[in-house]
């Protein structure tokens, strides 16, 4: 049974590539005569999809920039936010977005009957990489708009301080990191377009990773030319999808990071020389108790705004671990157990897992450094300050502050799961685990 399963498993060649198929479409001249004048433009041309990519995108933004409106608050990574964020709030591409959200739902539904029907192992492997990933794509389309109104809002409502509210070194400390964070973005954005793009062209035994591609030639053979080529155009536009909410996750630890920083200012501020040489004691702890109340009023809304963000975030964190978890078994499983050639695929492999690693390597270390920059308020700010001078109301504001700031601020989605480097070390454990306990159990059908 075991052979049987395997020799099914090995890939065939299908003679579907477009540039080998014979395009007929009968149904409409005129429709037909532009789509093959397209697919005869588009033949083995990788140039061509690349600029039809580009073009997508440059329409989406053309739809948003009518009806885009200045947010309420100053905000130094406007670059990040309209691509990730304020793009999605318009009503026009949350119809495209719930378009394409029915339209992959619909699609997993019959695939998922269709596998209860067959149910055999020589399929689950083949096609449960992609399956789990329609799951993916399903969460990250229908999470994005709420997340990007979740974080918006939330920033609107604490009164964000601009950049220029501290010094001039913190002001041009953000100003490198922000342009850091654009290039960033452009690269991972580049990389996992140029990936689409290669998903795009057609390669041999294609129906044997893509479900879709095999249900559309099994199901619709007159159709499969314009259905397999909308299908595929879709890649085009979901692999800014899938990683859109984890930018808006290093936006939102961004924002954060950076008001922290102009906090940790006011606290410096007290033990600077224009305060500290004021002879007049009133006048001095009245200036002090201002920065106090400042301070204490700005830390509040901080940890409010991050509690308030976390809590709306925890169930699409939830969906995103299991699915997320997987969909990486699934895609290790297959290559380990895949027996056809990979040569052709090293591309689409590499333009996928690149843009992924470089997203996760991020959003940890952008939630660690929110979490040391808290730890360093703390241990190396708050408790050096001089308050010898103080009078009692401002030593009284002064515990506050440092019972508010005893505990950094952690973006804790459980009581034991922060976004920190312990949570990143732990899924590549899990992830290192997977691969080795696949590979031996490989290595020992093998030897059966």
């Amino acid at each position: 049974m075991r052979k049987t399963e395997t020799e099914n498993f090995r890939p065939r060649r299908y003679n579907y590539p477009i540039s080998e198929t014979k395009f007929e479409y009968k149904e409409n001249k005129i429709v037909g005569k532009i789509i093959y004048f397209f697919y005869l433009s588009t033949k083995d041309s990788l140039f061509v999809f690349f600029f039809i990519s580009i073009f997508v995108y440059a329409l989406q933004i053309a739809m948003f920039l009518p009806m885009w409106q200045k947010p309420k608050y100053d905000d130094c990574m406007w670059l990040f936010r309209i691509i990730c964020l304020d793009i999605f709030r318009t009503k026009p591409v949350k119809r495209l977005l719930n378009i394409l959200l029915c339209t992959i739902i619909l699609q997993t539904i019959l695939q998922s009957i269709i596998f209860l029907q067959i149910s055999t192992r020589a399929y689950w492997i083949k096609f449960s990489s992609m399956y789990c990933s329609s799951f993916f794509i399903i969460i990250s389309i229908y999470s994005t708009p709420r997340i990007a109104d979740a974080v918006i809002n939330s920033l609107e409502s604490s009164d964000v301080w601009p950049i220029n509210a501290a010094s001039r070194t913190i002001e041009q400390k953000i100003k490198l990191e922000v342009l850091y964070l654009n290039t960033f973005l452009i690269v991972s954005i580049c990389l996992s377009l140029t990936g689409g793009v290669l998903h795009t062209i057609p390669l041999d035994d294609d129906r044997e990773i893509f479900y879709t591609i095999a249900m559309i030639e099994d199901y619709l053979p007159q159709w499969k030319n314009v259905l397999c080529f909308m299908y595929r155009s879709s890649f085009l536009i979901l692999p800014l999808l899938m990683g859109t909410p984890f930018y808006i996750a290093i936006y939102m630890c961004c924002q954060m990071r950076f008001q922290v920083y102009m906090l940790l200012h006011q606290w410096e501020s007290l033990d600077q020389k224009l305060i500290t040489n004021i002879t007049d004691d009133e006048k001095y702890n009245e200036m002090v108790k201002k920065l106090l109340v400042l301070s204490i009023q700005k830390n509040s809304r901080i940890q409010r705004t991050s509690r308030k963000l976390i809590n709306d975030f925890k169930h699409f964190v939830f969906l995103f671990t299991v699915v997320g978890a997987l969909q990486i078994i699934c895609l290790i499983f297959f290559v380990i157990s895949f027996e056809g050639s990979l040569e052709r695929r090293y591309s689409r492999f590499a333009m996928m897992t690149i843009p992924s690693g470089l997203v996760f390597i991020h959003v940890i270390v952008n939630g660690q450094m929110v979490e040391d920059i808290t730890n360093r308020a703390f241990d190396e700010v708050l408790k050096s300050l001089d308050w010898s001078r103080w009078n009692k109301e401002n030593k009284k504001l002064y515990l506050i502050v440092l019972s508010n700031n005893q505990k950094p601020l952690k973006l804790k989605f459980s009581e034991s799961v922060s976004l920190n480097y312990k949570l990143g070390l732990g899924i590549l454990k899990s992830a290192y685990s997977i691969v080795s306990l696949l590979w031996y159990l490989k290595k020992k059908s093998d030897l059966d």
